[in-house]
């Protein structure tokens, strides 16, 4: 005879729990709207830096790498921490430079390549960074009709570049972390996983050969005579 399934019976909150409760609930949900201004202002920053110039790669770049500098700094001062923002500055990123016909991927790379140096240099996770901004890359590729195979495939490789700066450990576990963050786009993890084989690995220093003795003065002026 099959058990009854219990009742649950809501256990009334007091002061403490409810404070608490309510706490996250706002928490959450102003967080959520940050994320959702940091998405229009990095966006609405960079269509209009680039105005015309939106095709120029060099400006491009330029542009990307100083708006999200400027975006990370603020986050960091407003206390949301870049892990919570990668995303939302990397989706800003793309929906501006898709907004005046850039190169959506030039400028994925140079996002995550942008906040991966950040990261290692503020002694944040560096793959949960670069997960964060992979996650809004696509995400933002998707919802603007663009390629997303191409434009992640050159997320992942920037990503895994500036990782390799840091340290060829770093490289293969931002390699792991984005393999799982872009396993639904078919051909971007092969991609992801060849890159990281060639991460650089330090080489041992080669010694100079060394170079048979010079035969002594005494020596050659004694065959010298000889002669």
């Amino acid at each position: 005879m099959a058990k009854p399934v219990p009742i649950v019976v809501p256990i009334s909150l007091g002061r403490a729990g409810s404070a608490v409760r309510d706490g996250i609930v706002t928490s959450l949900t102003a967080l959520t709207r940050v994320e959702g201004e940091i998405v229009v202002l990095v966006r609405s920053a960079v269509s209009s830096s680039l105005g015309a110039a939106g095709r120029v790669a060099d400006e491009l770049v330029v542009v990307v790498r100083d708006v999200v500098t400027g975006a990370v700094q603020a986050t960091e001062q407003v206390g949301t921490g870049l892990i919570a923002s990668a995303r939302s500055i990397a989706k800003g990123v793309v929906l501006g430079v898709h907004e005046v016909g850039g190169d959506v991927a030039a400028a994925a790379a140079e996002t995550v390549r942008t906040v991966i140096r950040h990261a290692a240099a503020v002694g944040a996770d560096v793959s949960s960074v670069a997960r964060g901004a992979v996650d809004g890359i696509v995400e933002a590729t998707a919802e603007t009709g663009g390629d997303v195979r191409r434009v992640a495939t050159a997320a992942v490789r920037g990503a895994i570049k500036a990782a390799g700066d840091v340290g060829t450990d770093t490289a293969r576990t931002v390699a792991d972390v984005l393999a799982g963050a872009v396993r639904g786009v078919k051909g971007v993890r092969g991609a992801t996983a060849r890159k990281a084989a060639k991460a650089p690995e330090k080489k041992a220093t080669k010694k100079p050969a060394k170079k048979p003795p010079r035969k002594s003065a005494q020596k050659a002026t004694r065959r010298a005579l000889t002669k």
